[in-house]
């Protein structure tokens, strides 16, 4: 959960950093939940794949929820247009997997 907290900080940055100016209602708790939805239901999945004992690779297309929730949110609650609420969900697709990557770098290299 650590890392849905810190790609929801950086998340919440760069929402600011585009949206100067406009006042659309994207805020802090916004975007936290951008990254928290999918990774709570990527952690429920992945507890339940290893309660079943099946293998951890049938988690990856749930990673596409990272672009499906922020992208269906800011177009259906938010009223964007598509093409910019699908360029959002990727910002938000490509930041949580970046910090995902970088976080599970960093504790496996302070492991060694």
């Amino acid at each position: 959960m650590l890392q849905a907290l810190i790609a929801g900080g950086v998340v919440y940055g760069l929402f600011k950093l585009l949206e100067r100016g406009r006042d659309r209602g994207l805020d802090g708790f916004t975007s936290i939940t951008f990254v928290l939805v999918p990774a709570l239901l990527v952690w429920l999945a992945s507890l339940a794949i290893a309660l079943g004992g099946l293998p951890q690779y049938l988690l990856l297309p749930l990673l596409a929820l990272y672009f499906i929730v922020p992208a269906l949110m800011l177009r259906l609650q938010f009223e964007f247009s598509w093409k910019t609420a699908c360029g959002y969900g990727a910002l938000v697709f490509v930041v949580a997997l970046v910090v995902d990557i970088l976080l599970a770098a960093g504790l496996s290299a302070m492991q060694v």
